[in-house]
């Protein structure tokens, strides 16, 4: 099988063209496909780079360039169990970034943020979270799997991914569409996230990793394919349905095979 695909660019501000590109091209299949864009989104610093990508005027003469957010519904990878105005939540990050900044001709998206009044109860939130996946996706006995059309997600200096750590107990889930977790090793430690097997049957996968931070960790999932990272879990069996976008510095120790500037 094909290996996952890794671009590289000069810096993480000369990717959100490329990254425009990719997005768009499985948002337009999609739609022709059945009429709706299913999009899972992570947190960090990914929110903003989208913003980057996906707020820029569409190319002229080009009609597959446009954004059509009135098509999309967008998921959260993960989430923190916080307030959505919290300075933690995903959810702040992404309409802070992103949804607070659409301009009204390119449509609204449908959003899907977590229930707040289950804050206190980690299995609650996570159960009512796959309940939303259910309404959109289809009956949870009539589908195995949540199949979203694009998931975008951002690695760690540890290669987690969503809130899926290096040797959490969680990798082994096989089950479940989303998790709770109550002792995250970064903060704050009460999330929900996507299981793995979930993460792992998008169509596409898209990984946006910049800076130095971000070096060791790509060496480890690129050049030793190691297992114990989630990151690396992500590429073993997803192999080319994953696209990597990264900056110089966060290639830095990768002797893996790279494809320079676009796509």
């Amino acid at each position: 099988m094909p290996p996952p695909n890794l671009y590289t660019f000069p810096t993480p501000s000369s990717l959100a063209t490329s990254l425009r590109a990719y997005i768009l091209s499985a948002q337009n299949a999609s739609i022709e496909r059945h009429a709706i864009f299913r999009v899972a989104v992570s947190g960090g610093s990914l929110p903003s780079t989208l913003a980057d990508a996906l707020l820029a005027p569409p190319a002229e003469g080009n009609p597959h360039d446009r954004v059509s957010f009135e098509k999309w519904e967008i998921f959260y990878a993960d989430e923190r169990a916080v307030p959505l105005d919290h300075e933690d939540s995903n959810h702040r990050l992404v309409k802070e970034n992103l949804l607070d900044k659409i301009p009204a001709e390119m449509g609204a998206p449908k959003v899907f943020p977590i229930d707040v009044s289950l804050l206190d109860d980690l299995e609650e939130l996570a159960d009512a979270y796959e309940k939303t996946l259910v309404a959109s996706f289809a009956a949870r006995d009539s589908v195995r799997i949540p199949i979203f059309d694009l998931i975008l997600l951002g690695c760690g200096p540890d290669g987690h991914t969503c809130s899926l750590f290096p040797g959490s107990p969680l990798l082994r889930e096989s089950e479940a569409w989303v998790l709770p977790i109550s002792d995250s090793p970064k903060p704050p430690p009460r999330r929900i996230t996507l299981s793995l097997p979930v993460v792992t049957h998008g169509l596409k996968i898209g990984f946006v990793a910049t800076g130095a931070g971000k070096k060791n960790a790509l060496h480890r999932i690129f050049d030793e394919e190691d297992a114990g990272l989630p990151a690396a879990l992500v590429n073993r069996l997803a192999q080319e349905r994953v696209t990597w976008f990264t900056d110089e510095a966060a290639v830095e120790e990768v002797v893996a095979t790279k494809r320079r500037g676009s796509l």
